[in-house]
């Protein structure tokens, strides 16, 4: 997935600076010297430059994140990780994955498949994903969502298959084929 970001940094550097690596809401600045920075001066601000495909809404809306949205999105990332680490209980399915990851960031979600998929603002493209969207695929060909999972970024997701929980890559050939939307509800 390319990332296209605007990358505004301020402050006193006392040294050039270089931004390394952006990816999703992940930054790293490093001094010439090759050193991790820790200036308290510099302030970066990611903003993504691509607008969010939003049915029936004002489809240019201005997708500046503010710092509780990055934050929220940086405790689901984190909470997805913590649970690749550990088996998934064997009571959690799929939506239930869903919702258990959110409880750990702070955000209430409904426990169905139906139901989250109804929540949030609708994504039509997987191109405008943003992580922790909600991916929503239809697994039986009958048009309605019948599976989700948590967009990672960098165009995975994470989701618990029958396989266990399994980080995926949307241009699988089966999951690409069955995808039919994304859900921001961050």
């Amino acid at each position: 997935m390319k990332t296209r970001l605007k990358v505004l940094a301020s402050g006193l550097l006392g040294a050039t600076a270089v931004l390394a690596g952006a990816i999703g809401a992940w930054y790293h600045l490093w001094q010439r010297a090759g050193t991790p920075s820790s200036d308290s001066n510099v302030s970066i601000q990611l903003v993504s430059s691509t607008p969010v495909d939003a049915s029936q809404q004002n489809q240019q809306q201005d997708q500046k994140q503010n710092p509780q949205q990055l934050q929220l999105q940086n405790q689901v990332y984190a909470a997805v990780q913590q649970m690749l680490q550990a088996p998934a209980p064997p009571s959690l399915d799929a939506s239930g994955f869903v919702q258990s990851v959110y409880a750990k960031a702070g955000v209430q979600l409904p426990r169905t498949i139906a139901e989250q998929a109804q929540t949030g603002i609708l994504i039509h493209r997987a191109t405008n994903l943003a992580i922790g969207d909600l991916v929503f695929f239809d697994l039986d060909n009958t048009g309605a969502a019948t599976f989700d999972g948590i967009y990672l970024g960098n165009n995975q997701f994470a989701a618990l298959t029958t396989h266990g929980l399994k980080v995926i890559p949307l241009d699988d050939p089966y999951w690409s084929g069955k995808f039919l939307y994304g859900r921001r509800v961050l």
